[in-house]
């Protein structure tokens, strides 16, 4: 069976649609082979068959300086993840100090739980009941010390809600509340958005036959939230990301638009949005994430495009950015990706790109500091042709300060853990 082959899996149709829909026409056919269940992928684009010929010959060409940059990672070792899962976030759930994980797995209606032991290994999975989890966030949304959960839990075609599951400091978590949101809720966020100290939410709903819309909760500090804003968005809203951008020490947002854009939604500094600013390319973006590539203090852009690439905008300083730069990939079996995550992973001070993919290897850009990366690499000893729809980065080993990987099979019911061998 192919990844797309559950009748639940509506990302993965959902994604087909906006890849031959709204992204100039992409198209990606699967073809299972064999009975182990990897994916052959044909993908047309709308670049010319003589770019991607001249892109896989220079990959060629330097697949053996790569060769001695690949080896970042040691060999990943499995861990039962339910049977779809699909997001993964890594907090600390116990008072262990040890990095833990909470996987969202949609088909059987359970997060997974799996607590670290320190030694880069995991307990035994255990679980609780949410239903179509699909998106989560890790914070502290009663301010006992415990980190909870927020969960993204999805409607198909009706309306999903956002809950929260408050941490009881021993990898247990029970339900606080719940809150209904939009048609095909995707993506959440946490910040303190209004600055009275309590961790407010913000989630995407893309929907379907209408253009999708934000939405912002604010937390009163107990484990509830309350006073709801919709933000209408003129296309496809998926991945979405909190950050001061413009340095006025108030969280700001971006959103990640199926419609080939992001959008910038600067604080007003009670917690409300200013008109979104778009920045467009001719992509598909699906995840964002915000960090200081260039260690000034300005807070710069990262987008997974499921159709070119990884995507770079700097800040200018003021919360505006200039034009995108696209990193393609053109290491062998890397495809454009499906998630992104940003850490240090070489520790040489210089912030790198880890993509995963649903199709393919997971790969690697080493920053090269200033807001720039070099050619993709992949990661050795990778997952081959398993990846994922998420990827998170943590120190699984207590006290180590290499990141490392995780990565949610979707597929197979697992996640990957891949030690960094920093």
């Amino acid at each position: 069976m192919g990844y797309c082959a559950d009748a639940r899996n509506l990302f993965c149709v959902d994604l087909f649609f906006a890849l031959t829909g709204i992204a100039s026409a992409r198209k990606i056919f699967h073809i299972d082979i064999g009975q182990g269940g990897d994916d052959t992928a044909v993908r047309m684009s709308s670049m010319s068959g003589s770019l991607w010929i001249f892109l896989l010959a220079v990959a060629t060409l330097s697949v053996g300086a790569e060769a001695a940059l690949a080896g970042q990672f040691k060999r990943p070792a499995y861990y039962g993840a339910g049977q779809r899962p699909y997001k993964v976030v890594t907090a600390q759930f116990t008072k262990t100090g040890n990095s833990d994980l909470a996987v969202a797995d949609y088909l059987t209606d359970r997060v997974i739980i799996l607590l670290g032991n320190g030694d880069g290994t995991f307990q035994e999975p255990i679980n609780f009941a949410a239903p179509a989890p699909i998106a989560l966030a890790a914070g502290d949304f009663n301010e006992d010390g415990n980190q909870d959960l927020a969960v993204v839990e999805s409607g198909g075609t009706g309306d999903g809600a956002v809950a929260i599951y408050l941490g009881d400091g021993d990898g247990g978590f029970k339900l606080s509340a719940s809150y209904a949101i939009g048609v095909a809720s995707i993506s959440l966020t946490v910040a303190d958005f209004n600055g009275d100290g309590h961790l407010d939410v913000a989630v995407t709903n893309k929907g379907f036959n209408n253009p999708g819309n934000m939405m912002t909760f604010f937390g009163d500090g107990h484990g509830k939230l309350r006073g709801r804003k919709t933000y209408k968005t003129a296309d496809a809203p998926f991945g979405i990301a909190a950050a001061d951008l413009n340095g006025d020490h108030h969280p700001d947002l971006v959103v990640a638009n199926l419609g080939g854009y992001v959008s910038v939604f600067l604080n007003d500094g009670t917690g409300s949005f200013l008109k979104p600013v778009k920045y467009a390319w001719n992509g598909t973006p699906l995840d964002v994430k915000i960090a200081d590539l260039r260690n000034n203090g300005q807070q710069d852009l990262v987008v997974a495009d499921g159709a070119d690439g990884t995507v770079v905008f700097l800040n200018k300083g003021n919360g505006t950015f200039g034009k995108p730069t696209i990193y393609p990939p053109t290491c062998q079996d890397c495809v454009a990706p499906m998630a992104c995550v940003v850490a240090d992973f070489n520790l040489d001070n210089k912030l790198d790109v880890a993509c995963a993919t649903n199709i393919d290897d997971s790969y690697l850009f080493y920053g090269k500091g200033e807001g720039k990366f070099g050619p993709s690499i992949p990661i050795n000893n990778t997952i081959k042709f398993q990846g994922g729809f998420s990827n998170a980065a943590g120190n699984f080993i207590t006290n180590n300060k290499a990141p490392d990987l995780a990565i949610p099979i979707e597929e197979y019911g697992k996640v990957a853990i891949l030690l960094n061998n920093q």
